[in-house]
């Protein structure tokens, strides 16, 4: 079984179908909780620490889950009574709790590591809403009423496709498109019914010259639970026989807070032909701007991006390449 080690921190699984998809984020549903306790109450402890092994008979833990951890994060979540394995990605929640960071935090030991957030731990406000999945903790959330929203993860893809396939007749899920790890699931899907969303780029396409087949526009969507990302709804356009693909920018976003629910995310929904509009406009737009000096101009491009310069530079080699 594909999903038999998906309690792993580097669990990654993509997909041919949308029907597996969907099957699959059902089980994380159902394999999934949700708890609230107050933030100075909890405590992170060294995997290795004895009294914290001594809890592993006691809890439902596998060999396997244990190992994992010690091969990431060697951490545990005290809440109450109980231990809990903690993974990479909850790292960042937790410490956004105990409102402490820094990249020495890495360099210390274990031991030290806990200590430090600890003490920053018991000065914390308010509640933490903890997720639980696949025998780990995947996140820790601000509890308060106004800090995170869950925006069910199964339900956000499930309203996803059911309002393409009315509003987009046609509407086709790309195969191996979906993917899912423990920080993201995302899928796209190719749109139908509206041959007005790539007319005005196609033809300014051949206005220009530009030789590049416009296949069809696609949204992709991609969500989180731990905090990674808001839901997000991307506009995308598939080229040259949909073997590339071209984001649009200025994408669709719901954060995970204030007063988040599935109506606002269904209201976004509404907004994808109206934004499909103006990316494409803004994008042809583009098409007037002369670029006499690209190599300079794409490094620019990526100084206003804020990229790291290896990879920078690692795309200016293969762009004059």
């Amino acid at each position: 079984m594909k999903e038999a080690n998906v309690y792993a921190d580097d669990f990654w699984r993509s997909f041919a179908k949308e029907g597996d998809l969907m099957n699959f984020l059902r089980r994380r549903s159902q394999s999934s909780d949700w708890m609230r306790r107050p933030a100075k109450k909890l405590r992170l402890l060294p995997l290795e620490e004895e009294k914290v092994q001594q809890t592993f008979t006691q809890e439902a833990y596998t060999d396997a889950i244990i190992h994992d951890t010690m091969k990431h994060t060697q951490m545990m979540l005290k809440v109450e009574k109980g231990y809990y394995p903690v993974r990479d990605c909850a790292i960042h929640t937790i410490l956004t709790r105990a409102g402490i960071k820094g990249e020495a935090l890495k360099r210390l030991s274990p031991q030290n590591y806990a200590k430090i957030v600890n003490l920053c731990l018991q000065t914390a406000k308010g509640m933490a809403l903890i997720r639980f999945a696949d025998g780990k903790v995947s996140a820790v959330h601000g509890g308060d009423e106004s800090d995170y929203r869950i925006l069910d993860m199964e339900q956000i893809f499930k309203e996803t496709i059911f309002y393409l396939q009315q509003n987009f007749p046609g509407t086709k899920y790309i195969p191996e498109s979906g993917s899912y790890d423990h920080s993201c699931a995302t899928a796209m899907w190719e749109l139908s019914g509206k041959p007005e969303l790539l007319d005005t780029y196609q033809n300014a396409l051949k206005t220009y010259g530009v030789e590049r087949e416009v296949y069809a526009p696609a949204i992709r969507l991609s969500t989180s639970d731990v905090g990674a990302k808001s839901v997000t709804l991307h506009q995308m356009l598939l080229c040259d026989s949909n073997s590339r693909e071209i984001n649009l920018g200025n994408p669709i976003r719901l954060a995970h807070g204030g007063k988040a629910d599935i109506n606002a995310f269904r209201r976004n929904l509404d907004l994808i032909c109206i934004r499909y509009q103006e990316a494409v406009n803004n994008l042809t737009q583009l098409l007037t701007i002369p670029v006499r000096h690209p190599v300079n101009c794409m490094i620019g491009m990526m100084k206003t991006l804020k990229i790291p310069r290896k990879i920078g530079n690692q795309a200016v080699e293969m762009f004059v390449a």
